[in-house]
């Protein structure tokens, strides 16, 4: 459900010059996502961008199951224990309400996600304004401590109408809600999750510390792609004959 939280003055990085405050002084979570799967292939993926370092670390959690997305003042341990009990064969909604139900500090998190047999979200009351949610098909979207509404509404709309892989459209959904204004105190970090039939190269990035995070995300996957394309004429150059499966990522999660 999507539930406006109470508004707070902007800490973020200044317009007029360097913040010279502590992280810990500038610290309010705010941050906008998508947890999708590609109606391919069955992947999930989330794609994720805050005004907080190392978003990567903490948000996005993928299984061959299941996508979420844990964030606001964010518990870890709900992304990692939904996507374990969707391995185990509980809906994510099931599994989610669940977890808040046992979550004293239920009104300050924000959690959601997909599998292929439903979606969850949800927005605590107690989440910085603005804060909310979305779903689409296949899909679901959340953010907060935004300029706006209009926000999660680029985010979804940016997935909906990108052409190209399920990757390629989940970054695309993190252009279009930076470019609708993003995280309002500004932006640091960026991260792409996916697990798929297929792994990638380009299916675990993360930029942890930009002025420019969703750009150089952007800029990271198309090295990864063209880097995955060329690998075996280049494994072939300098090896001659070799096995294929030396060049057969596994993924890392």
């Amino acid at each position: 459900m999507a539930v406006t939280g109470n508004t707070i003055s902007d800490t973020g990085r200044s317009d007029t010059g360097p913040d010279h405050t502590s992280p810990a002084e500038r610290f309010a979570p705010g941050t906008f996502s998508i947890a999708a799967q590609d109606p391919e292939t069955g992947a999930f993926g989330v794609a994720v961008s805050t005004a907080l370092v190392g978003v990567g670390a903490l948000c996005p959690f993928v299984s061959e199951n299941a996508a979420v997305a844990t964030q606001s003042y964010v518990n870890v341990s709900h992304g990692r224990n939904a996507v374990e009990l969707a391995d185990r064969g509980v809906s994510v909604s099931t599994a989610c309400e669940a977890l808040l139900a046992d979550d004293p500090h239920d009104t300050y998190r924000q959690l959601h996600g997909v599998t292929a047999e439903d979606s969850f979200r949800y927005t605590g009351a107690d989440c910085v304004d603005w804060a909310g949610d979305s779903a689409g098909d296949d899909y679901t979207v959340a953010g907060n401590m935004l300029d706006g509404a209009d926000v999660i509404d680029a985010v979804s709309s940016g997935y909906a109408d990108a052409d190209g892989g399920f990757a390629d459209r989940l970054i695309a959904a993190l252009e279009a809600g930076q470019a609708a204004g993003g995280d309002k105190r500004g932006k640091i970090s960026a991260a792409l999750l996916i697990a798929g039939p297929e792994p990638k190269l380009y299916h675990n990035l993360r930029v942890d510390n930009s002025d420019e995070p969703i750009s150089e995300l952007r800029e990271a996957y198309d090295l990864a792609v063209e880097t995955e394309e060329e690998l075996p004429a280049v494994a072939e150059d300098q090896l001659g004959e070799y096995p294929d499966a030396i060049v057969d990522f596994g993924l890392k999660r």
